[in-house]
């Protein structure tokens, strides 16, 4: 009887160790708009891999890619009903959820993406956690590329930029307050036709990262890029606690190991891209306009006035506080801690 007890003892053991034994399989349905293909649905379809690899075919992760399942805002409903488990999406569409991942993006925060990963680190768990109160598990959360201004005339100063006819999105509840702040009339458009307005003349300004301006050929109807670093631009990846808690602890070992990552390459690929289709665009004509010391001065004299608009709207003040320490932390120890 005693040898059973420790046979039986030793097989939970075993069992419970490995991530593959006797766990129902699970399968994670993950929607994103990003279109199939580039570095970063390569990285995505590697954590696949990766987490179906080490769990033995015991969780399986399927992606779908280029808006199979909506916009951001449709997969993010779809999410929300149970439909599918998790998403890929920028932290404007996570808003709903908890806006509190908005402090990572104020605009003129970082000057290097080596300060973005220092605040992160410090950051994500404070995030996380929120997150998983509100019913889901933050798995990633990447730098996406630096924001800049296009236009089809010179901007050289504020005066220019309040003459701009400038795209606005209307699913991201900062812009609004920037574009307040800058004296800036915005134009509500779907990202589906900014294109033809820019073609047609009713703006002549967008918004956006070097890769998406390519991508979306938005390039073609413009002149130039303004080099002043506007925000950084987040993606994160989710899902819902209902589905992650199916995992077996050691599965959910496997899914965060790889989550992190996949977060490490997506902001690898992503700093690399955005260089490169920088580079596309101006060999192509895009000329890059360096503003003068006045204008970024005058630039960055607007910040304060938009971080108060956005007090408690979309950012805590104790999480500003933290993250301006980590700052200065940052910047007194060249992030090397």
């Amino acid at each position: 009887m005693r040898c059973f007890v420790l046979s039986a003892l030793s097989w939970l053991l075993v069992t419970s160790a490995d991530p593959a034994v006797k766990a129902a399989p699970v399968k994670l349905k993950i929607a994103t708009v990003m279109p199939s293909g580039g570095p970063w649905a390569n990285a995505m379809i590697r954590f696949a891999a990766r987490v179906k690899k080490r769990t033995r075919g015991q969780v399986s992760i399927k992606i779908y890619f280029g808006a199979v399942a909506g916009t951001e805002q449709r997969a993010l409903a779809r999410m929300k009903a149970g439909q599918i488990q998790g998403l890929a999406a920028g932290s404007a569409a996570l808003t709903s959820i908890d806006r509190s991942i908005r402090v990572l993006e104020l605009p003129m925060l970082y000057r290097s993406h080596k300060e973005f990963r220092f605040v992160l680190k410090s950051m994500a768990p404070i995030l996380k956690s929120r997150y998983r109160k509100k019913g889901y598990t933050l798995l990633a959360m990447a730098s996406v590329g630096w924001v800049y201004v296009y236009s089809k005339n010179p901007i050289r100063s504020l005066g220019d930029i309040r003459r701009c006819k400038i795209w606005r999105w209307k699913h991201d509840p900062v812009v609004p307050a920037l574009f307040q702040i800058l004296g800036v009339r915005g134009y509500e458009l779907p990202v589906t036709d900014v294109l033809a307005s820019l073609q047609a003349g009713t703006i002549d300004s967008v918004y956006g990262m070097p890769h998406s301006t390519q991508a979306l050929q938005w390039h073609t109807s413009v002149r130039y890029a303004l080099d002043f670093k506007i925000s950084m631009a987040i993606g994160s990846v989710l899902v819902r606690n209902s589905a992650f808690d199916r995992l077996t602890p050691a599965q959910q070992k496997v899914v965060v190991e790889e989550a992190l990552k996949m977060q490490s390459l997506l902001s690898t690929s992503s700093k690399r891209i955005n260089s490169r289709a920088m580079a596309s665009m101006r060999k192509s004509g895009l000329k890059l306009l360096t503003p003068s010391p006045a204008f970024t001065k005058a630039l960055q004299a607007l910040r304060p006035g938009l971080i108060r608009k956005l007090r408690n709207v979309m950012y805590y003040p104790a999480d500003l506080k933290k993250v301006k320490a980590l700052l200065s932390l940052c910047r007194a120890t060249s992030c090397s801690l």
